[in-house]
């Protein structure tokens, strides 16, 4: 149970993190500059192609968080390294933005250059399901006799529930007591919702258990 918003019942997204290699044999860049591929100037077109793929899909970003190039300035760079965040509401975003990246990662500006990607982690989005509405609508009735007024939100974020989310059971998430600024040093956490959230869990646990007997 992670902590909520106000609107408790917010929809991460799903991450995959890729990292790409682009890898040329070493040249001294005095003696003999022609026979070396520049891998930090290929993978430098590269990070220009990969953002450049934010807006074709709708709920899906890409984000180049690290590059990584060479170790000696008097050489061609023979290597470099991207670290490659995709995050999508869909699993279609998230398989779409990832075939593009490849294609992109195939066709090298740079001659003499070659890439290869590696998946280093994925998480699935939680999608909005019609099963999970049905349980977000028992979890709003059940709020509003203890008080409580909320609606659903999507957030960027990632937690624990995607993986559940993803194996196809109905998930809700963001039903902690209310709090922010997340992995900060200045999160924080309202102490005073923490009765009333934890009464909205336990009353939607009680609740859905009925049902199954029903």
């Amino acid at each position: 149970m992670r902590p909520g918003e106000r609107r408790p019942g917010h929809r991460p997204q799903g991450r995959g993190r890729l990292q790409a290699h682009r890898h040329r044999p070493r040249r001294t860049a005095g003696i003999e500059p022609e026979r070396g591929a520049n891998a930090a100037l290929a993978a430098a077109h590269l990070v220009i192609a990969i953002q450049a793929l934010n807006g074709m899909w709708e709920g899906v970003t890409l984000n180049v968080g690290v590059v990584r190039a060479g170790s000696r300035f008097n050489i061609v760079c023979p290597d470099a390294e991207l670290l490659v965040e995709i995050r999508s509401a869909t699993d279609a975003g998230m398989r779409d933005a990832t075939a593009a990246l490849q294609e992109a990662a195939a066709r090298p500006v740079v001659p003499g250059t070659s890439v290869t990607v590696e998946e280093l982690e994925s998480c699935p989005p939680m999608e909005d399901t019609d099963a999970s509405r049905r349980m977000f609508d028992r979890a709003k009735g059940i709020g509003v006799r203890l008080g409580l007024s909320f609606g659903a939100t999507a957030t960027g974020g990632v937690g624990d529930a995607n993986t559940i989310a993803g194996t196809g059971v109905p998930t809700l998430d963001g039903l902690g007591p209310v709090g922010g600024a997340d992995h900060t040093p200045e999160e924080w956490l309202d102490v005073s919702t923490v009765p009333v959230r934890v009464a909205l869990l336990a009353s939607l646990i009680a609740d859905l258990g009925d049902s199954r007997s029903d």
